[in-house]
């Protein structure tokens, strides 16, 4: 009996579902596979045919009241049947009010409704049981980013709880985690040529620590707009081929990838017949939504090649955190936060016993170079004469990448020692 109720646990864990969805400032595109799966596939929106990028845009028919999105709002108001919303994402991140039909609405709530309406394309979403993670990856997922798009999707109660951010470098990471062995051996290249500039992405992997480590280098190109319709092919051609030039110079790569729509047009004659001499290149446009796909399949389902290599990102926390305490008669730190978590996530909650003291000290135990920092917290106004004991309550989170804000609450001891109700609020920058 036990053993059918196995089976039957494992085959409804097997139908899930992970998502990876590539949120741009120019479109959307999603990524999907089975928990059990190592290749995701991207939806097309039209059915036959590679059309993976859904226009981000909307707009509300003013026939029947109904929103629409992606291709669908770009022929309605072809049609004379309402009026198009467009740079979605950066009218959210400014939080701007947008007028529709005379009707204001939050940007941050057209997005929300954007997200929800792609996500609806696919047929498995239509069962929530069946999505185990959904992962969006975004360029820049800074502090400014990050906040703004977690106030978005949490206007979607449907799934809402399942869904977590990435970067594109990260969503390179996870792309390449489950690529062929060839493909291990040396640095990777990417080139995106799917938005406004052109960017380029390096891989590069430590083998000599373990475990391995793995970082993305990102570089946007000003001077090299994607969508140049005044440049001659030959001067576009001449000008990539010196940026790749300068990318290749003393470094080997196992595979470039050149994506984005950007390439679709032949003016890149030149750096081609340089990037393909001895190098395996690869062209594509779902790179950055299949990466995303396998974290939310590495979240649902770990297949353990990240035991073996870390992703080192600029949005991941680089540092332990915690509170050096004294147990059992030796000096040891009680964790608080972990190094590895992407920092918009990073939080952690513990309590603690001060006996005679109002001082917290904090450690920073940094894992990118050797060293431990400790910083005293002063708890000003807190009682501490001779046998005074209390109790107090510790919560973090990171404000950006370098910057915890820490909330100290005094809990008392007991009738002995009552609360004083006090608390205490700071900040500390912790970049090393």
């Amino acid at each position: 009996m036990l053993a059918e109720l196995k089976d039957v646990f494992d085959k409804m864990n097997r139908d899930r579902y992970a998502i990876g969805y590539d949120l741009n400032r120019e479109y959307a595109q999603i990524s999907y596979c089975k928990i059990d799966s190592d290749s995701p596939e991207t939806l097309s929106t039209v059915e036959g045919e590679d059309t993976y990028n859904i226009p981000l845009v909307l707009s509300k028919r003013r026939s029947d009241g109904q929103w629409c999105i992606g291709a669908d709002a770009m022929a309605a108001v072809e049609e004379g049947d309402g009026e198009l919303v467009t740079n979605l994402l950066s009218l959210a991140l400014d939080k701007e009010l947008v007028t529709v039909q005379r009707a204001q609405y939050q940007a941050t709530d057209l997005l929300a409704l954007f997200i929800k309406r792609s996500l609806a394309l696919l047929p498995m979403m239509g069962t929530p049981e069946k999505i185990a993670d959904i992962v969006i990856a975004v360029r820049n997922a800074d502090e400014h980013i990050i906040p703004v798009l977690q106030e978005t999707v949490g206007v979607l109660k449907h799934n809402s709880d399942k869904i977590s951010f990435i970067s594109y470098e990260e969503s390179v990471f996870f792309y390449m985690l489950y690529q062929p062995g060839e493909l291990q051996n040396h640095q990777i290249l990417v080139c995106d040529a799917s938005e406004e500039y052109l960017w380029s992405y390096r891989m590069e992997r430590n083998l000599f620590v373990n475990p391995a480590l793995a970082t993305v280098e990102a570089i946007e190109y000003k001077n090299f707009p994607v969508k140049d319709s005044y440049t001659p092919d030959a001067k576009r051609d001449e000008r990539f081929l010196q940026i790749v030039q300068e990318l290749c110079d003393n470094r080997v790569y196992s595979g470039i990838f050149l994506i984005g729509e950007g390439f679709y047009e032949e003016w890149s004659k030149e750096s081609l017949r340089f990037l393909c001499k001895n190098r395996r290149v690869f062209k594509g446009n779902n790179l950055f939504s299949k990466g995303a796909a396998l974290a939310a399949r590495e979240k649902a389902n770990p297949s353990g090649f990240e035991k073996n290599i870390v992703f080192l990102g600029t949005d991941k926390l680089k540092a332990n955190i915690g509170i050096r305490i004294f147990k059992d008669g030796h000096e040891t730190v009680l964790p608080l936060m972990e190094a590895g978590v992407h920092w918009y996530e990073a939080k952690g909650c513990i309590e603690v016993i001060l006996s005679e003291s109002n001082v917290l000290p904090i450690s920073v135990e940094y894992v990118t170079k050797n060293g431990t920092a400790v910083a005293d917290f002063p708890l000003v106004g807190m009682p501490c004469e001779p046998g005074r004991i209390t109790r107090v309550r510790i919560q973090a989170h990171m404000q950006s990448e370098d910057v915890i804000a820490f909330k100290v609450t005094d809990l008392g001891f007991g009738e002995i020692y009552p609360s004083s109700g006090f608390e205490w609020e700071e900040t500390m920058n912790i970049q090393g």
